[in-house]
């Protein structure tokens, strides 16, 4: 089989909802969106299962998965690496991991210097940078948070410069013309990023508020 057919489960369950995200190739053939915290395991799973069946796959077609290692709710991050690696044992297929701000770099399509930006929960934004050059991405710094309020001033203020933010930043953030809209799935991207840096596994990233 070639990797463009290869099939790649990617789960994102510690930002809002959460979402995961079915990959033939780079190519998404199905997604979930969540509208609540993933507080249970068996929650995510079922929606894996529900998301498999209704596209009649199979769990044995699957050949990798790809999960965030946050930033997001602490006990959402552990819920998502531990399915993942459930997954990866009970398959016998490769897991990989990144961060959900570098994967939103990374899927942007913006080329420069770029903002990702994530709801963490209780008034939190967690932010970091990074220069983008092709498939190439360099963090800048290292990740932070900031209130939201601060955020939404910073935005304001930096208008030469460009912020990728989650859908529910999104709406508050709409009316600046240098506000990238990443959407509610992030899942999606974590699964395209995992797929160019296949194996690769980073450490979870469990951020505390800084302010």
């Amino acid at each position: 089989m070639s990797e463009n057919e290869e099939i790649t489960l990617a789960i994102e369950s510690a930002i809002a909802g959460g979402s995961i995200s079915l990959l033939r190739g780079d190519v998404e053939i199905a997604n979930w969106v969540g509208t609540a915290s993933v507080s249970k395991a068996e929650d995510l799973l079922f929606n894996i299962d529900l998301l498999l069946k209704e596209n009649e796959i199979d769990r044995r077609q699957i050949n990798s998965i790809a999960v965030s290692a946050g930033p997001g709710s602490f006990t959402g991050i552990r819920i998502g690496i531990a399915t993942a690696l459930g997954l990866k044992a009970g398959l016998g297929i490769m897991m990989s991991s990144q961060t959900a701000l570098k994967a939103m770099a990374f899927s942007a399509g913006v080329a420069g210097t770029v903002t990702a930006a994530l709801p963490v929960g209780r008034d939190a934004i967690c932010v970091q940078k990074f220069a983008v050059s092709g498939s190439e991405i360099r963090a800048l710094n290292e990740p932070f948070t900031v209130t939201e309020e601060n955020f939404i001033t910073g935005v304001g203020e930096e208008s030469s410069a460009t912020f990728l933010v989650h859908e529910r930043l999104y709406e508050v953030l709409s009316a600046f013309p240098n506000v990238v809209n990443e959407g509610w799935n992030l899942a999606h991207s974590i699964g395209r990023l995992c797929r160019q840096a296949r194996g690769v596994v980073v450490e979870p990233l469990f951020i505390s508020k800084s302010f």
